[in-house]
């Protein structure tokens, strides 16, 4: 005697009650630099800082999320208005 597992997730009622967060996509060092007009290695220094967090998902290049990219940079400012 076999069971039969569901396999469309939409039909589970597990599945249904459980929330799934929307998830920031993540970009390049590179291309957070080029959206934020900053040099690649300012960058790549707060991350070996360990100032700015980084994903390197598969053991492949590093990865940051644009908006803690941006927190960064705000956090860090100093003086103005």
């Amino acid at each position: 005697m076999s069971a039969k597992f569901e396999t469309n997730n939409a039909h589970n009622p597990l599945f249904s009650q459980i929330e799934r967060p929307k998830l920031e996509k993540l970009i390049t060092i590179a291309e957070a630099a080029t959206a934020l007009g900053l040099p690649y290695w300012q960058i790549q220094r707060a991350i070996k800082r360990g100032a700015l967090p980084s994903y390197a998902p598969f053991n492949s290049r590093r990865l940051v999320r644009l908006s803690e990219v941006v927190a960064f940079i705000n956090a860090s400012r100093r003086g103005g208005v």
